[in-house]
């Protein structure tokens, strides 16, 4: 391999800024083509400072010469009769390879290759002459009036044969197996027969330069080359080695080469177990999607049968209050969520242990868990009021945590509830809530939009969002809420909460505040899975 007028790097890189600085002032020009005494025609080209670029794409669709172009690494290679000539964008080399002996020569030319609008701009002068002396074209270049002629009578002769030889390559994946041909090869089938490693490459109404071909030096790949020629089409029988275990068609933009694509045995099994894996994958992430839809909802009614709740100043029932809320929420959201399935933790009136309640949920696959309960103070009647919604949290205010020790108290009537709850002491809580970080969040966002909903639809008032350590809560494995829906202590709160209508209009309040929490929640989940799929 030989390299013509060296430079240094630095004397390159400075030619280069050189170049990019004139391809700010670029102006597109044509070269005209003159042969006998036929029209002109012209080749497109830009003018850089005074230096010529000629289209390499369009002087060889008008010598009917094939060419390759790879995108991704930005060549261009063009085949003449023995050579090829390859160029690369903003590189000021050339290489001219021979095809009978793949011998290389580079040819460093006065400036780097242009690339634009899809077409590659070469040194007119330098092109020219490396055209003239290795393609056997007859063309003489006249530099001042920028014109290109032919030195021929008569165009240059057609290719005798359709398919003027064949190569073979390793690639990553294997190996490439081309067919050098001279026109686009339209009908073409390639048959591998595995059992006795024969491949067949039949192309209709085309014919072979057998003597090209029988060049072809065999190898452990390709280990016989038999070449069966008939007036309609030609078949290239290929013996190939017993690593192939595929051979697929490829085509290539630029080129009238068809090119066989043999893949081994072992990237056959990798390209299998990689789609096996990724099939894997999207099975998975298919059911972690299902699992995340917000497709269940525990309802738990506070208290119930030997537990009775609160006692309101006319001997109202808490545990009456939050079944028949809890009863008519769930029959809401059947009747309207139809994609929604509703658990409870009870329908009548039983006990239920706290860490039962969260255990239903956890084996229903809940996505949301609501406790409805009511408040109550010591002194009845009272004139505390509001509705409050509470979080898992250790209690910030005396009132947070006094409510939260007369609902915790329950588990008083439950058998052995001192060793099942001895871990839940004061010190040990903050652990327990951390436990459910995951779901914080969701836990936050669905407290304040049933609290908005609330607030729009009850004439009871608003007490806000609040936390406190509840132990119903407790191991819920989703985000979840504790709803105090108003004072059995309080005469005005008592009539509503009894009633059928304050019932009906709290559970209405409250599937207002599930709907929006849906569409809050699969609107994240749906753009959480779109940046999965685009990365």
């Amino acid at each position: 391999m030989t390299v013509l007028r060296p430079r240094t790097f630095f004397s390159l890189f400075i030619s280069l800024i050189f170049l990019v600085s004139l391809a700010v002032s670029s102006e597109k020009t044509t070269i005209r083509i003159n042969y006998a005494n036929r029209p002109p025609s012209y080749l497109r080209a830009l003018d850089l400072g005074g230096s010529l670029y000629v289209s390499s794409n369009d002087f060889a669709a008008l010598f009917n010469l094939p060419f390759a172009i790879s995108r991704e690494r930005s060549k261009f290679e063009l085949r003449l009769p023995q050579h090829r000539l390859k160029v690369t964008a903003h590189n000021p080399f050339f290489v001219i390879t021979e095809v009978a002996s793949n011998a290389s020569s580079v040819y460093q030319v006065p400036a780097p290759v242009q690339f634009l609008d899809s077409l590659y701009y070469v040194p007119a002068h330098a092109f020219f002459e490396l055209v003239e002396r290795f393609s056997g074209i007859g063309v003489s270049w006249e530099r001042e009036s920028r014109t290109l002629s032919y030195s021929t009578t008569t165009p240059p002769p057609g290719p005798q044969f359709d398919i003027s030889g064949i190569e073979l390559e390793p690639r990553l994946n294997g190996y490439l197996l081309t067919l050098k041909a001279n026109r686009k090869l339209t009908e073409y089938e390639a048959l591998l027969k595995q059992n006795d490693g024969w491949l067949f490459v039949t192309v209709a109404n085309a014919r072979a330069d057998t003597m090209a071909i029988r060049q072809f030096k065999t190898g452990p790949v390709i280990r016989q080359v038999l070449t069966f020629q008939s007036p309609t089409s030609v078949q290239l029988t290929f013996r190939v080695g017993t690593d192939v275990a595929r051979a697929e068609p490829l085509t290539e933009e630029g080129t009238n080469n068809l090119m066989i694509a043999l893949h081994t045995k072992a990237e056959v099994e990798k390209e299998e177990l990689e789609r096996r894996r990724q099939g894997a994958i999207r099975e998975r992430l298919e059911r972690e999607r299902s699992r995340q839809k917000l497709d269940v909802i525990v309802i738990d009614a506070g208290h119930g049968g030997k537990d009775p709740g609160t006692i309101g100043v006319n001997k109202t029932r808490e545990k009456d209050v939050t079944l028949a809320v809890a009863l008519k929420l769930g029959a809401l959201i059947e009747k309207t969520m139809k994609d929604v399935k509703v658990v409870y933790t009870r329908k009548n009136d039983r006990f239920v242990e706290l860490y039962r309640r969260t255990q239903i949920a956890n084996e229903a696959d809940g996505k949301l868990f609501v406790s409805i309960h009511c408040n109550s103070t010591e002194r009845k009647p009272s004139t505390a009021n509001g509705f409050e919604i509470y979080l898992l949290r250790p209690g910030k205010t005396e009132s947070a945590a006094r409510i939260a020790e007369r609902e915790n108290s329950v588990i008083q009537l439950e058998e052995g509830y001192e060793e099942r709850y001895k871990e839940l002491t004061e010190e040990n809580f903050i652990l327990v809530t951390m436990r459910q970080s995951a779901f914080v969040r969701y836990s936050e966002r669905f407290a304040e939009v049933a609290t908005e909903a609330m607030a729009s639809h009850l004439k009871i008032r608003n007490s806000g969002v609040k936390q406190a350590g509840f132990y119903v809560l407790v191991g819920a494995s989703m985000p979840n809420v504790l709803v105090e829906t108003g004072y059995l202590s309080n005469r005005n709160e008592e009539r509503v909460l009894r009633s059928k209508d304050g019932q009906q209009k709290i559970a209405e309040a409250l599937l207002e505040g599930i709907r929006h929490y849906k569409e809050m929640y699969e609107k994240a989940l749906e753009e959480t899975r779109s940046g999965s799929d685009g990365g």
